[in-house]
């Protein structure tokens, strides 16, 4: 071999070597890396088991301090009851009292009348036996002698004092059975007011009571007296515990003015006095919501009739998804929704309820009030008074906006705002509280809402639901995964074209995955979903990745499927009632693509989020799963785009609010006890 060919060997073995080496330091980099990775990869899945058992020990530690507050809150409510009946003892004692003196009073009367007239007879008998000489007239006994002042006896016929017992819109002798003893199936109903004079103070705390604004929403009550009573003074009192809580007023020539209920000044007389009560707050915590008004009349200093009425305040109601829709109100985000704004007009004015566009107020509009209502009787007719309950997360906004068309909306505000940890501050938020349709043993509707875990839905609100005996108690839902908390992101009750049927619609992680698999397997891999948003991705990609197809997984196993086990046990729900609509979420909590369940029915049609699915033939294949499952129930969708409110993390029935009719129905005809 030429010198030459030997060089150019060793040179070509010496690449060969050095190409060999690179390549094994290659592989070996390689393989650190996949050792590394895989390292990691246990533990992340270690720190994965941990967060999970962390978390599972937290839910199991609130699920224990619930237990405890509610077993506090059922005792503090036995409680309340134990006085509350106490209270009514004494009463019911104090007034068979005041009628025992008042017929020892009667028969002492009748007896002296007796003696009266059996001296008179005697005497006349003695006169007729001894007839005396007849006396010569003289000035002083021909005049005309002064009669003795008369005490007035109490009876129905001449010291009336009753409100609308029967709640027939009148008031007359049919009221008296039964006007000591309220319940929420009979006894006067007295209205909420709202007046307020100073934003900072609570109405019922202040002192200073001024002349009805709206006289329309005073309940009445009749004191009708026989002209016996002329010489009387007449008081109004209301027993200690109601009396911060009620204002009320006479009426006279001139309107109505102010009465004093602490028994210090007699009301102007009339044989026919005409009162007003109106309520400065719902029954709550701290009131159960009756008041016993008492009317007496007194005369030379003594008491000679009195009659006492028993009144409650009517419950505050959160109408039901089923409720017909008035107006959908959405705060204007300028350009940043005006499509989204355009597209809810088009759908909501053809079914005849309005959008009100409101100006400078937060995008979450779910979360400022929930709007609510009160019923009262009228004269062949009951009347349905909107009541708005407000957030209290702004205290400096007091008032809720109003138009002229608005004059008998009420507004109050549930205890005060209390400083939640970011990861919880959505978690009072109203949209947080929702109510279901009618239930067989609740008629007008369960209210139920999302715990957060660590920290409970306001209590001081659950309370309120409690003390109104309507719609609760309420039903918990956990809520601790989500990023928002809140309730309504998982759970929607949907009316059917079917009067009195509804269905419920639940997210499914499940549903959503299985979704992706469909369209892999039909060969859809590369088709985008999440169209335009941050998060947009191909089919394919979604589901190669492992950690959140788990993750979902996980959610279905762990959180929902035990959800909807207790809804089942709570509402009496049958598996073909519920409907598993397709949802992914993220790792904190917050919808994948826009979240179909966060919708709002509105008078047969209900808005949807449009979910940005993957686009099959011109359709979008989301989209279309939810008109299958929907379909057998006749529900109208129609999707909007609230791709502003799904890159902040909310959809539309977040985005939007409604105020709904009451029911037809009076609330006390529809009591299971009825």
């Amino acid at each position: 071999m030429t010198e030459r060919a030997i060089d150019k060997t060793i040179e070509y073995q010496g690449n060969l070597t050095l190409a060999t080496y690179e390549w094994q330091v290659a592989r070996s980099t390689q393989k650190i890396r996949a050792e590394e990775e895989q390292v990691r990869e246990i533990a992340r899945k270690e720190q994965e088991q941990k967060e999970f058992a962390r978390r599972e020990i937290e839910r199991k530690e609130q699920e224990k301090k619930e237990l405890a507050r509610r077993e506090i809150e059922k005792q503090e409510f036995a409680r309340q009851e134990l006085v509350r009946k106490e209270q009514e003892k004494q009463e019911l004692a104090r007034q068979a009292k005041e009628r025992q003196e008042l017929a020892l009073k009667e028969l002492t009367r009748q007896e002296l009348e007796k003696q009266e007239l059996a001296l008179k007879e005697q005497q006349r008998q003695q006169l007729e036996l001894n007839p005396p000489a007849t006396p010569q007239p003289t000035p002083e006994s021909t005049a005309t002698a002064t009669p003795a002042p008369v005490t007035p006896a109490a009876s129905p016929s001449n010291f009336f004092f009753a409100g609308d017992t029967n709640r027939d819109g009148e008031i007359d002798q049919q009221d008296e059975p039964g006007k000591e003893q309220w319940s929420l199936s009979s006894g006067a109903l007295v209205l909420f007011s709202d007046k307020s004079s100073s934003p900072k103070i609570p109405v019922w705390q202040q002192t200073k009571v001024s002349t009805p604004r709206r006289p329309v929403m005073l309940s009445q009550v009749h004191l009708k007296l026989s002209d016996n009573f002329k010489s009387s003074q007449i008081f109004i009192t209301a027993d200690s515990i109601a009396s911060p809580h009620i204002s009320v007023f006479q009426k006279i020539s001139n309107g109505w003015q102010a009465v004093d209920i602490s028994g210090t000044k007699q009301l102007v007389f009339s044989t026919d006095i005409v009162l007003g009560i109106e309520a400065k707050q719902f029954a709550d915590r701290n009131w159960n919501g009756t008041v016993n008004l008492k009317a007496t009349a007194i005369n030379n200093g003594a008491e000679i009739a009195s009659s006492t009425i028993q009144m409650g305040v009517t419950p505050w109601i959160m109408p039901s998804n089923s409720a017909p829709v008035t107006e959908v109100q959405v705060s204007d985000r300028g350009s940043a929704n005006s499509q989204f704004i355009s597209q809810l007009k088009q759908a909501v004015e053809p079914t005849g309820a309005q959008v009100k566009v409101i100006q400078g107020d937060r995008a979450w509009m779910q979360d400022t009030q929930k709007n609510g209502y009160v019923q009262f009787p009228k004269k062949l007719k009951l009347r349905n008074f909107n009541v708005v309950v407000k957030s209290n997360s702004n205290p400096a906004e007091n008032n809720s906006r109003k138009s002229n068309s608005e004059r008998n909306l009420s507004v109050f505000k549930i205890g005060k705002p209390r400083n939640e940890e970011s990861v919880n501050q959505w978690a009072d938020g109203y949209g947080n509280l929702q109510v279901t349709p009618p239930l067989p043993a609740y008629p007008m509707g369960r209210v139920y809402y999302g715990n957060p875990g660590n920290a409970s839905f306001n209590p001081e609100v659950l309370d309120f639901i409690q003390a109104q005996r309507i719609q609760g108690p309420a039903v918990d839902i956990d809520t601790s995964w989500l990023l928002t908390r809140q309730v309504d992101e998982i759970i929607n009750f949907i009316p059917s074209t079917t009067p009195g049927k509804y269905i419920m619609a639940i997210a499914s992680p499940e549903a959503g995955i299985k979704l992706l698999e469909e369209l892999a397997e039909k060969g859809y891999g590369d088709v985008i979903i999440n169209r335009g948003l941050s998060n947009e991705i191909t089919v394919s990609v979604a589901l190669k990745n492992q950690a959140l197809i788990q993750h979902n997984l996980n959610l279905q196993k762990q959180r929902l499927n035990p959800v909807i086990e207790k809804l089942k046990r709570e509402f009496a729900l049958t598996d073909d009632q519920i409907i598993q609509v397709p949802a992914m979420f993220g790792y904190s909590g917050y919808a994948w693509w826009p979240n179909m369940v966060n919708s709002v029915p509105v008078n047969g049609k209900l808005l949807v989020s449009n979910p940005r699915g993957a686009l099959i033939d011109g359709k979008d294949y989301t989209q279309e799963r939810l008109r299958q499952l929907l379909l057998p129930f006749g529900v109208n969708i129609s999707f909007l785009d609230d791709r502003y409110y799904q890159e902040l993390r909310g959809n539309v029935q977040s985005a939007t609010n409604t105020v709904r009719k009451g029911e037809e129905r009076p609330f006390w005809q529809s009591l299971p006890n009825n």
